[in-house]
């Protein structure tokens, strides 16, 4: 378990530097505002409210959710990570109410009730614990605290599923597990919330943009293009592969879950 956790930190400290880039391409642009269009018009976060920022990563949440007058507390397992957002909030005149720290979020180092909203942005998949975590987020929320939160879902077929995150596990050693919708939803609802908002949407990817942010071998980049060629029919409509003369195009399902602590 801390071996996989050292492999998340290690992985995305790598990628930290480059991170962003893919946010300023039309489809990065895209999820970003469909995410937190969201998530934040939903949540409507206010003046003095606390919320704490699981992965906060680059702070893509983190810096909007500033803009609203909150103190926004990030974790993320990463250093690296952690810099570069440092690096865009180091004057504290415009970013007051900002704290950075490096934490586990399965392990929360904040006391019960501590927060008003907890936001995690695809992020679980990378938990060895994930029901841990969601209860975490839980724990540290005052009732009727609200959880904003998006993870990538894939199919309810526990063959087809495992072969989704094989998939995805050897593009990003990092990744954990994805589960399906209901399952999430399950999961969830099981840790304490009660879910208010739901939505699903695909996302289209370039194979070898998707593969190189992740800095991926030729011969791994081989074995993925098989696998895509081999998916169970289950999958098909999920991954909606398009293979041109050139490139593979496929498809990606991402969630978007507002909850309240119940």
């Amino acid at each position: 378990m801390e071996t996989h956790k050292k492999k998340v930190e290690s992985e995305f400290s790598a990628l930290s530097h480059n991170y962003d880039r893919w946010y300023q391409t039309p489809l990065g642009r895209y999820i970003d505002e469909s995410e937190r269009s969201a998530i934040l018009e939903l949540l409507k976060p206010y003046k003095g409210e606390m919320i704490l920022d699981v992965g906060t990563g680059t702070g893509i949440y983190l810096l909007e959710a500033v803009r609203f007058g909150a103190h926004v507390i990030g974790i993320d397992i990463s250093v690296n990570m952690l810099n570069v957002l440092g690096k865009k909030i180091k004057n504290k005149k415009i970013y007051p109410q900002v704290d950075l720290l490096v934490a586990d979020a399965e392990n929360l180092p904040f006391d019960d009730a501590t927060f008003d909203l907890v936001t995690c942005r695809l992020a679980l998949h990378h938990f060895p614990q994930p029901n841990r975590a969601l209860q975490e987020f839980a724990r540290v929320l005052k009732t009727p605290g609200g959880l904003g939160f998006t993870d990538n879902v894939t199919v309810d077929d526990w063959d087809a599923a495992k072969y989704y995150n094989d998939f995805e596990k050897l593009r990003d050693p990092s990744h954990q597990n994805v589960v399906s919708m209901p399952r999430l939803c399950q999961m969830i609802e099981a840790s304490g919330f009660q879910i208010r908002y739901t939505k699903v949407f695909a996302k289209e990817f370039e194979f070898h943009d998707w593969t190189n942010r992740q800095h991926v071998q030729p011969q791994i980049k081989t074995c993925l293009l098989q696998m895509m060629r081999e998916i169970p029919e289950v999958l098909q409509p999920l991954f909606k592969p398009r293979w041109t003369d050139s490139t593979l195009f496929f498809s990606l399902r991402e969630a978007v879950i507002v909850a309240f602590k119940s």
